[in-house]
């Protein structure tokens, strides 16, 4: 069902273009023609360069005002200055890093109940890597080679922008296939989202999306699965699964999460420009 109130959430795979065509942010701000957007660098060890590098990209791509917020402790996070940051912007980004360190400093402060006001009063949420794996709840950490070991991929608190969906990214470079599988299977959770690098997706308040950028976005779905031995191994034994339905989808494709299927038309009625393709996997 439509929110008509919330806003946009922008969740981005990770190393997207800071320096050229910049076509990910471009579009991110486009969204609501952002002039006003509050950086938040709080996942990585370098908050100063990081907040930096998007205060010039940002300001490339013609926003007036680009706040940087740079809190690095929890005690540091509900200062005047940086809420009254967040109360103006009309976009609010996370930066990447460590989505663990991200959701321990934030959670359970004003600034994030602050921030979920303001998305579900229309305004954009962004993410990259570590802000975007922060935006479902449980959100998903470790295990990238040893996906399919048991015990190897943990999980942890999310701000929870996305319901019922659980967020992957660097998806295809690191190999997180293995990954996201376990951590469907050992939670309550039946479909994940593993974004590529340099690709966005675009979710509008009506659950649908679109793909934007030179990867490949995966929509995993495990709730057909036939056969899983995870309930029977030990720690550290290795997984097996059988049913997993996979789609694999690319730049200008429009995805439906309520239906989990391709809208094969874009907004101007036109077929989409990719084809899905669901396969049975291990």
């Amino acid at each position: 069902m439509k929110d008509k109130q919330k806003g946009y959430l922008v969740l981005i795979g990770g190393a997207e273009d800071r320096k050229g065509e910049k076509v990910v942010l471009k579009r991110t701000v486009n969204i609501n023609n952002a002039q006003n957007i509050a950086v938040i660098p709080s996942a990585t060890n370098y908050p100063k360069e990081c907040g930096e590098d998007y205060y010039y990209a940002f300001r490339d791509l013609g926003v007036s005002t680009v706040n940087i917020l740079d809190i690095r402790q929890k005690d540091e996070a509900d200062r005047a200055d940086y809420l009254e940051m967040v109360a103006q912007a009309d976009l609010i980004f996370f930066t990447g890093g460590d989505q663990v360190k991200l959701v321990r400093t934030l959670n359970q402060t004003r600034i994030i109940e602050l921030i979920r006001n303001r998305f579900h009063a229309g305004v954009t949420i962004a993410g990259t890597s570590a802000g975007a794996a922060a935006a479902s709840n449980p959100l998903i950490y470790d295990g990238d080679t040893q996906g399919l070991i048991k015990g190897a991929v943990n999980d942890g608190e999310g701000f929870g922008f996305i319901k019922n969906i659980t967020i992957d990214t660097h998806f295809v470079a690191r190999g997180r296939i293995g990954r996201l599988t376990q951590f469907l299977i050992s939670q309550n959770v039946n479909k994940g989202i593993g974004i590529g690098e340099n690709t966005a997706i675009i979710i509008a308040p009506d659950n649908t999306f679109e793909i934007v950028g030179t990867g490949i976005v995966s929509v995993v779905d495990i709730t057909d699965v036939n056969y899983t031995n995870f309930e029977h191994i030990e720690e550290n034994e290795r997984l097996s699964v059988n049913g997993i339905k996979a789609g694999f989808l690319q730049n200008g494709c429009f995805f439906d999460i309520n239906k989990w299927e391709v809208i094969c038309q874009d907004k101007n009625n036109n077929p989409c420009a990719c084809v899905e393709k669901h396969q049975d996997i291990y």
